[in-house]
């Protein structure tokens, strides 16, 4: 039986889309105050029938913090997709950490008891090295400590670090680091997010970049692999390097908007970060932009994903033709 964290996420619910048309039942986690009408949407852009294929899925109650349930729910499973996580481009919270860092140990462990056939994990390419030197990151680039490193980046290393041991402890499990994510999602967090401001209308950019892929892409390549005899390795997911300026212009294209034209620049970014953060601690809330964000939202990286498309003979969606979609899906729902 197979198994899918986070299923009621981006990934997790193209995953569950996908291996429902291989598969007649897909077991999926979720907790007590998981919302699934973002899986209706994601299923929706896929048929005009999306209870069809919901009905397909087997949930089973369970916090991958709490080990009793997730032991319950883990019984009789012989393949797993851990891509339950929190995502972040700020500083984040304790939560993030748990999740991400605690639940993972909590899943490979479970995963070892269990003796699974294979375990494939969402990472990301906040994972991986970097270079301020504009050099192409591969899966060999060093971790090294570095003020571009957010919470979440650091978070997902020390997840990946869970699943490494456990591939020493003998688990059959790869790892995958895709890109920012771009597809539909029936939410307005995460990239979702730059596509809802884009639709309203985006005039401002940054002159940051980064790899991008499309959601699709992913979660084809996580059934692949899983579905080889590949272990021990972990694959940089990225269809194309864009810059910010470059991706809010497709989309402002796709929802027929007037293009990008305003440069924020990080000085200025780093500014209302700054003032964002005391208003957030002022007033008790969370601020969407803070300086985390700025150096995030500035930065410029390139990654290659050669490894993938090597071993795996995988071809990537072009970013534009993945926008497109998005955008035409949006605007007819």
């Amino acid at each position: 039986m197979i198994l899918v964290t986070g299923a009621t996420g981006l990934v997790g619910g193209h995953l569950l889309w996908h291996l429902l048309q291989k598969h007649d039942q897909i077991i999926a986690l979720k907790r007590k105050t998981s919302n699934l009408t973002p899986l209706r949407t994601i299923f929706s852009f896929y048929t005009n029938e999306p209870d069809v294929y919901l009905k397909k899925i087997a949930w089973r109650e369970a916090d991958i913090l709490d080990l009793a349930s997730l032991r319950d729910a883990m019984n009789g499973i012989s393949m797993v997709f851990h891509c339950a996580a929190v995502v972040s481009v700020g500083k984040g919270d304790n939560t993030l950490m748990d999740t991400n860092v605690v639940g993972t140990r909590n899943v490979v462990s479970i995963a070892l008891e269990n003796k699974v056939s294979k375990l494939c994990f969402v990472s990301s390419i906040a994972a991986c090295g970097f270079t301020d030197q504009r050099e192409i990151i591969t899966e060999e680039t060093p971790w090294e400590k570095s003020d571009h490193k957010s919470l979440y980046a650091i978070s997902k290393y020390k997840a990946e670090q869970e699943v490494w041991t456990a591939i020493q402890n003998g688990l059959n499990a790869v790892i995958v680091n895709p890109g920012v994510i771009l597809g539909v999602s029936g939410t307005s967090s995460g990239s979702s997010l730059i596509f809802e401001k884009s639709r309203k209308g985006m005039l401002f950019y940054t002159l940051g970049g980064s790899g991008y892929v499309d959601v699709q892409d992913v979660v084809k390549v996580m059934i692949q692999l899983v579905e080889s005899d590949i272990c021990g390795e972990r694959f940089i997911l990225v269809s194309e390097n864009n810059s910010n300026k470059e991706i809010l212009t497709m989309m402002a294209t796709g929802f027929h908007k007037l293009k990008p034209f305003i440069n924020v620049n990080r000085n200025f970014l780093t500014f209302v970060g700054f003032l964002a953060e005391a208003a957030g601690k002022m007033f008790g809330f969370t601020p969407i932009i803070d300086r985390s964000f700025a150096i995030s939202a500035t930065n410029r990286s390139y990654y290659s994903s050669q490894k993938a498309v090597k071993m795996l003979g995988y071809r990537f969606k072009p970013i534009s033709e993945c926008i497109q979609e998005v955008c035409a899906f949006m605007l007819k729902h």
